[in-house]
């Protein structure tokens, strides 16, 4: 079990506790060859691997709608513009544009599997921004950019978890789906809210010019005591997009895993009259994003997904099905796909 460490945050005020407290009573291959799907999976926690989508263009920030019909995806155009794209079906790889600017990222749905926030970048800038599935224009939530990059938001209840960065600093705000009460929490970012009590996880750095590694780690803030706890650290590897599981009991997160690759040396060996080749056999390992699973207190780390492959932004539906985006399925590098499959933790 990873060691925890407690701090307490004090700069909230009692009114933004009462008000959280009120809300809450309710994988490409690097090869040649394409990449089987039971070859990266951990087929005995995960059933039933389904590659949804096969259109080979580049994905980032898969989102299931609650009811798990739907699916809300980056489509990455060159020069890192982003559009948002979605599934009407999650059976089915026809997309929908929702929004094609070239500036939008980071989708999350609302709870009525309609409406959606998203960050909508302006120059060196961004805002959160809500629109409809059902289609319509936009409405600013941040009018005035808290940071430089609101991004990363969660909603539920009617309140409203971002993040923002500010000259390298990140920082979790709340806020009313108004934008109203605007409350710095903590610092850290990738926040995501547990489906029934009032607390949620994020990830940190540690703090600037702290010796020794800097990966960031996994936390959980609970919004009735205002206590901050660290759950889970992985060093030298850094954690991302953390998620409860519907009954809150595991929690899914992408990390930094190193693969081991396999390949040949040939060195060639000049001698009067001849040549000579040897060919020595030789390792090499490559960082890759790979998917894990933690229970809720921090413990017990398995894999779910494995191999010289990407495997990137889960998203969970009610029913432990998890969405993810994989460069598994094809030759080129910057072929991503989505992929389903059924979670068993028992």
């Amino acid at each position: 079990m990873a060691n925890k460490k407690v701090l307490f945050f004090m700069g909230a005020s009692a009114v933004v506790l009462s008000l959280f407290l009120l809300v809450f009573s309710a994988c490409s291959s690097t090869g040649d060859a394409a990449v089987d799907i039971a070859s990266f999976t951990n087929r005995s926690l995960m059933n039933a691997v389904t590659r949804i989508t096969d259109d080979g263009l580049p994905k980032s920030h898969s989102a299931i709608s609650p009811d798990g019909t739907r699916l809300l995806y980056n489509e990455v155009r060159a020069n890192n513009q982003t559009d948002i794209m979605m599934l009407r079906n999650v059976n089915s790889s026809a997309k929908t544009p929702l929004v094609t600017t070239g500036n939008a990222f980071a989708p999350s749905w609302y709870e009525d599997n309609v409406r959606f926030l998203y960050s909508f970048r302006e120059g060196n800038r961004s805002r959160i921004v809500r629109s409809s599935s059902a289609g319509g224009g936009r409405t600013n939530i941040t009018g005035n950019p808290v940071g430089m990059w609101d991004t990363y938001t969660t909603i539920k209840n009617g309140v409203i978890l971002m993040a923002t960065e500010s000259n390298g600093n990140w920082q979790i705000y709340s806020m009313r789906e108004n934008g109203s009460e605007v409350t710095s929490l903590t610092n850290g970012f990738d926040p995501a809210w547990h489906p029934y009590e009032p607390k949620f996880l994020f990830v940190r750095h540690p703090p600037v010019g702290t010796a020794g590694n800097t990966a960031s780690r996994l936390w959980e803030m609970d919004l009735r005591t205002m206590q901050v706890t660290m759950l889970h650290e992985t060093p030298p590897y850094n954690i991302r997009r953390p998620q409860y599981t519907a009954d809150g009991r595991h929690i899914v997160f992408q990390r930094g895993s190193e693969q081991i690759v396999s390949g040949a040396e040939v060195t060639m060996i000049k001698s009067i009259g001849k040549k000579i080749t040897k060919v020595f056999s030789t390792t090499s390992t490559e960082s890759r994003w790979q998917l894990f699973f933690i229970t809720s207190e921090g413990a017990n780390e398995s894999v779910l997904t494995e191999g010289n492959v990407d495997c990137m932004y889960p998203s969970l539906d009610s029913q432990n099905n998890l969405y993810f985006i994989s460069n598994a399925s094809g030759p080129n590098s910057n072929k991503t796909e989505i992929y389903r499959a059924r979670l068993s933790f028992e």
